[in-house]
């Protein structure tokens, strides 16, 4: 399908996209009366042209018009197996029928623990939670009262989810300072200066922070990091390394964010991937089976301040808590414990997703050059974001340039109109549902893509 506007002039992507659309533009004017965030569901942050889904099945979506394209958001990361497929649906018809929250000891739980201690290395307890957010400031938490220490460093555009520590000089912030030694500034709004001034900023991949670590090593409880950062999607195996030995010299907690990498990257994470062992690591996505999910694993050391004694007024006195009504449910953890064990018991899953992924990026990198356009799809194992650049990034801020940024937005429409679903977000993910022939669609999606952006002026 070729995007085509009336008469000789540049198509309107835009208006073509609203063309088709009618019942979701409908949608779309009821949710702008009711709904304040434009990404609470999303994307509302475009004022026109958003599709409302339907159905989704495999690899697919459905729009409520009809419209059917290749999903490659898939709800950015959880969806490794794709929409509804039969391993979670059949675990949530055997569960939810005995009821989906208790608030009380049930042994789904355990066995989720269990099988999760088993395939992580670092993990010899795990607390769950109801996503990475919440997991990322419980570990936050349990970082400080293992310690003793307040300050919590974290590395410039990484993003760990929307709790006030975490919107701290992450990828919604404006980079600032040198790169060697970046200044915390806050993302937006809300955000006390107190919580800002207890984090300490890192830049990925420079010998700088490590020793900015060492020089506030009695005040930092602990560092965190994306093994593979959201915003700088690169191998960093080596300074990952050096990052392990320096916080272990310090006395410094290490925290790996493995909310999108944990059972992605391999089964048990980037920290069996890379055979490097943090002191905690947090989970979200995939470990709900497309249920919201959250767990913070780590060594009995690390644990230690919500490692409870059986004598309930020490606990309550001594002990954090990271208690949460739905935390642990029944029906999360009978499939989030499904679709792990389905990823255990069939490696070559991985092979198949990073494989597709591997093919996407080379033949859309040779139409690129061969085509003289700037697009690198920058990415590791199964995911990657487009990026328009004319070279491989050497730091993160090269991956922050604002006509980048419109032009991967420009993108998307065009993706959607040529019925391959980019998300707002760009980052890509592929699953075991997907096909060859959906990698022929998305990258005969990206080719076209990227004539028509030429043609009517965008690139």
């Amino acid at each position: 399908m070729t995007a085509s506007g009336s008469g000789t002039g540049p198509r309107d992507i835009e208006q073509l996209t609203v063309d088709r659309l009618p019942t979701s533009n409908a949608i779309l004017e009821r949710a702008k009366k009711v709904l304040l965030s434009s990404v609470v569901t999303g994307p509302f942050r475009a004022p026109k042209g958003v599709a409302f889904v339907k159905e989704a099945k495999g690899s697919k979506i459905w729009d409520v018009d009809g419209n059917e394209y290749v999903d490659i958001t898939m709800a950015y990361g959880p969806l490794i197996l794709g929409h509804s497929h039969p391993v979670a649906v059949e675990a949530i018809r055997s569960v939810c029928d005995k009821g989906t929250v208790y608030c009380i000891a049930h042994e789904a739980e355990v066995k989720m623990a269990e099988l999760m201690v088993e395939a992580i290395p670092c993990a010899e307890r795990i607390t769950f939670a109801n996503s990475g957010t919440e997991a990322t400031l419980h570990a936050m938490r349990i970082a400080r009262a293992c310690t003793g220490k307040d300050k919590i460093a974290k590395f410039e555009g990484g993003y760990h989810g929307v709790h006030d520590y975490a919107l701290v000089s992450s990828i919604l912030a404006d980079p600032t300072g040198p790169i060697e030694d970046p200044l915390s500034v806050p993302d937006n709004p809300g955000i006390p200066q107190g919580t800002v001034d207890q984090v300490l900023t890192l830049s990925y991949d420079t010998p700088e922070s490590l020793d900015k670590i060492r020089k506030h090593k009695d005040e930092l409880a602990a560092v965190i990091i994306e093994p593979v950062p959201s915003s700088y999607l690169v191998d960093m195996r080596e300074f990952l390394q050096g990052l392990r030995d320096v916080t272990r010299e310090c006395g410094v907690l290490l925290i790996f964010d493995e909310v999108i990498s944990g059972f992605r990257l391999t089964y048990g994470g980037a920290q069996k991937y890379f055979g490097i062992l943090p002191d905690m690591a947090t989970y979200g996505k995939i470990i709900g089976g497309g249920l919201p999910a959250g767990a913070v694993a780590g060594t009995v050391e690390a644990m230690k301040p919500l490692i409870t004694t059986g004598d309930a007024l020490q606990d309550f006195q001594e002990k954090l808590l990271t208690i949460g009504t739905f935390s642990g449910n029944p029906l999360t953890m009978t499939v989030g414990r499904a679709v792990l064990q389905y990823l255990r018991d069939n490696p070559r899953i991985y092979e198949h997703i990073n494989g597709l992924a591997a093919r996407i990026k080379s033949e859309v990198h040779n139409f690129a050059e061969a085509n003289g356009f700037d697009l690198r799809l920058i990415g590791l194992g199964s995911w990657f974001i487009p990026h328009f650049i004319p070279a491989d990034p050497k730091n993160p801020r090269d991956l922050r340039d604002l006509a980048d940024m419109i032009r991967q937005e420009i993108l998307c429409q065009y993706m959607r109109y040529h019925g391959v679903y980019l998300p707002d977000l760009h980052t890509v993910f592929m699953s075991e549902a997907h096909t060859e022939e959906d990698a022929d669609k998305v990258i005969e999606a990206f080719k076209a893509s990227l004539v028509e952006m030429r043609e009517d002026g965008h690139l």
